[in-house]
């Protein structure tokens, strides 16, 4: 293959991939579409977003300059990273949340409490060639999973024009957020009730859950409004009805890696914002000039009669947090930090065919060769060639693939998974399978709620022989039904895609064990646990 020199300016293909995909949450706006149209807005950088289940995502995965990993955990990925680093690509990994601290509200608490799949979700971090976070906190706490990581803090994308005009006669003050912040409400509730019955001039604005609500039943109807949940969308056009945003926040390990995201909503739509002097919000918000921090309950209602009773401060507090959002925390200003980060991390040469070899069987050797494609234009010709997908939404530079039938198809039935009930999910995957015939995830995944599971994942390995998942979840497989010899095979297959990673000759141990090779499975056990890197095991004193 030729070496091609890297230009600091070069044109970048960067894909964004995400375990799941909701547009209308806050999560995957701030975290992967607003970054993205940031970063595709630099000269020559054009960005692609997708959920990981993306029909479209292997192809895009191996073929980006820069692929971002968001909370994915997945063994197959493994070998992906693998071949993009002999390729010369960057891989990066995203933390966005303290795993290891997830409130009991969290719906995937369960499954980060799980060891193994904790253990992979850092392992990936560790192999990757960085690791970045939406937090400092994050980075302190995990920062020693990589030692190339940085921190990029939430942006926002969209400001509205300034609100010249205030509320005089009635200050409406507000709060809104999901189920997981129930704790944080219920510290306030009584206090915030009592202060607002003795304002006549106060009204309580709230976008939230009926558990969240109740905790105000004991305020009068005529001086609390409700918001439904909904989109970020419906959230922006709650928070525009404010003048006052509180955020109560308890001092919580997981709260500590939050965010400070709510000070920037406030701030963006002239709200001044009064928010809990705790983790996210000691780094950005400025006290008595950007915003208002309290400690205590008490400390909260006696700010918020100061701000009631003086309209100028509202005015000139919120007109100086805008214009630090304007200044300092827009996208568009903002997606430069990525992108440096990234290129400063390409090597300055790279080994590379442009063209599909690997994947169509094509050998070009020298960058002037017929059908060989130069770098100038092989990241704007994929990306034009994936405009052209269904579910393609283009703006500029910036590509959202959203979900079609076949990604929904996917996701349902994974919800849907239930070994009482499984003929709901079962049908879900056979209509993904009749989609995209030749794609394993539909096998693989269909294998839970299959009445032949070895069968079905033999099916998922025929289209992706290297899937190390269906190759251990076969191998399990086979030992309910005690066929332990074709187990063993099966595990070790998985192991020779990749001999670094622990979990297949855990599976085998225990094969060895069961049959009755005490001494073989306690080796191989022992290996399995030397695979472990070091590095990912946690430091004292973090």
């Amino acid at each position: 293959m030729p070496i091609t020199q890297f230009r600091s300016d070069a044109p970048l293909l960067i894909a964004q991939v995400d375990s799941a995909q909701d547009e209308t949450t806050g999560d995957f706006y701030y975290r992967t579409f607003a970054p993205g149209v940031g970063m595709a807005h630099c000269g020559g950088v054009h960005v692609v977003n997708l959920i990981y289940y993306h029909r479209l995502r292997h192809e895009l995965m191996l073929d980006a300059d820069v692929l971002v990993l968001n909370n994915i955990c997945d063994a197959d990925l493994l070998p992906v990273i693998r071949y993009r680093k002999a390729q010369g690509k960057l891989t990066v990994y995203e933390l966005c949340d303290d795993l290891e601290a997830l409130p009991p509200t969290s719906p995937m608490r369960a499954f980060y409490q799980q060891s193994n799949n904790l253990l992979l979700i850092k392992r990936l971090a560790h192999y990757c060639d960085a690791l970045q976070f939406s937090s400092p906190e994050l980075k302190r706490k995990y920062g020693y999973l990589n030692r190339r990581c940085c921190v990029f803090p939430n942006q926002v994308l969209i400001t509205p024009p300034q609100r010249l005009e205030k509320s005089q006669e009635t200050v409406r003050v507000g709060w809104g957020g999901s189920i997981g912040h129930l704790d944080d409400m219920a510290k306030i509730s009584d206090r915030l009730v009592n202060w607002i019955i003795s304002r006549d001039n106060v009204r309580l604005y709230l976008m939230c859950a009926d558990p969240i609500w109740q905790l105000f039943d004991a305020l009068p109807g005529d001086r609390k409004i409700r918001f439904n949940t909904g989109s970020l969308d419906d959230y922006y056009s709650f928070v525009s009805h404010l003048d006052i945003g509180i955020a109560p926040l308890e001092d919580t390990p997981f709260n500590r890696s939050r965010s400070d995201v709510k000070f920037l909503e406030y701030a963006a739509h002239c709200v001044v914002p009064v928010l809990q002097a705790t983790g996210p919000y000691l780094g950005s918000a400025i006290q008595g000039r950007t915003a208002f921090l309290f400690n205590t309950p008490d400390e909260l209602i006696s700010t918020l009669d100061h701000l009631v009773s003086d309209a100028s401060a509202r005015l000139n507090v919120s007109a100086s947090a805008r214009e630090y959002v304007l200044r300092e925390r827009h996208c568009l200003n903002r997606g430069k930090d990525r992108v440096e980060f990234y290129r400063s991390l390409l090597p300055p040469k790279r080994l590379r065919s442009w063209t599909d070899q690997g994947e169509r069987g094509e050998r070009i050797t020298s960058a002037g060769e017929k059908g060989c494609e130069p770098p100038e234009a092989r990241a704007a010709n994929t990306f034009e060639r994936l405009c052209n997908c269904a579910g393609a939404r283009k703006t500029g530079r910036h590509l959202l693939l959203s979900s079609t039938r076949y990604e929904f198809l996917l996701q349902a039935g994974i919800l849907a998974s239930d070994p009482s009930n499984p003929s709901k999910a079962w049908r879900m995957f056979l209509e993904a399978m009749e989609i995209e015939p030749s794609l394993y995830m539909p096998w693989l995944f269909g294998a839970f709620v299959s009445d032949d599971p070895a069968g079905t994942l033999k099916d998922a390995l025929e289209r992706n022989p290297r899937s190390i998942v269906s190759l251990i979840h076969l191998g399990k497989a086979y030992m309910s039904k005690g066929m332990l010899t074709q187990a063993i095979e099966s595990f070790k297959a998985a192991a020779d895609i990749f001999p670094e990673y622990e979990a297949p000759y855990i599976e085998c141990a225990g094969c060895l064990r069961k049959m009755g090779l005490e001494r073989d499975g306690a080796a191989l056990l022992k290996k399995a646990i030397d695979l472990i890197p070091k590095a990912i095991r946690v430091p004292k004193g973090c």
